[in-house]
């Protein structure tokens, strides 16, 4: 029994031993095991995350195309009359008429185009057309990057704008 002035006892039990402080700590050995796991994952993770593209420039992409059909239709209101925004498939590469705002898309990413037949020049080239009422030829513009994929959805009556992850 303890009493408020005694000292608590060592029991020993038997098979076991009580650590002194001076084998407190880490071994050398479990030391370089964990360091040759850290460099393990350290060459294996920057793969991981620089794939090219990443999904903040995928998600730019779309807001940029989606921006500039924006654009045109505002110009097309403004100025009454007919802009089209120009999509070339094999240079990557979208535009207004006369090479204006001119942007591109990285290798890597695919983008499909469906208008209709009257904007379409061939299977590489084609237009989205916005008219001075707001409406627009309609259609979809589709940017896709590995398993992921963003529709920039052009109404035709109203020429409203939609982004939309997929």
């Amino acid at each position: 029994m303890l009493t408020p002035n005694s000292a608590p006892t060592r029991v020993r039990m038997p098979g076991r031993y009580l650590r002194s402080a001076r084998t407190a700590g880490f071994t050398m050995l479990e030391l370089l095991v964990v360091m040759v796991i850290i460099g393990v994952l350290a060459a294996v993770a920057p793969p991981m995350f620089s794939s090219g593209v990443t999904s903040a420039q995928h998600r730019a992409l779309a807001r940029a195309i989606a921006q500039e059909l924006r654009f045109a239709r505002s110009e097309a209101i403004a100025n009454r009359k007919d802009i089209g925004v120009e999509f070339n498939l094999a240079d990557r590469t979208y535009q207004l008429p006369g090479g204006k705002r001119r942007g591109q898309w990285p290798e890597g990413v695919a983008l499909e185009l469906v208008t209709t037949a009257a904007e379409t020049i061939d299977d590489k080239h084609a237009s989205v057309r916005f008219y001075p009422d707001g409406g627009s030829t309609g259609g979809r513009v589709t940017v896709k990057y590995k398993e992921r994929e963003f529709r920039i959805d052009i109404g035709w009556l109203t020429g409203r704008i939609a982004i939309e992850e997929a």
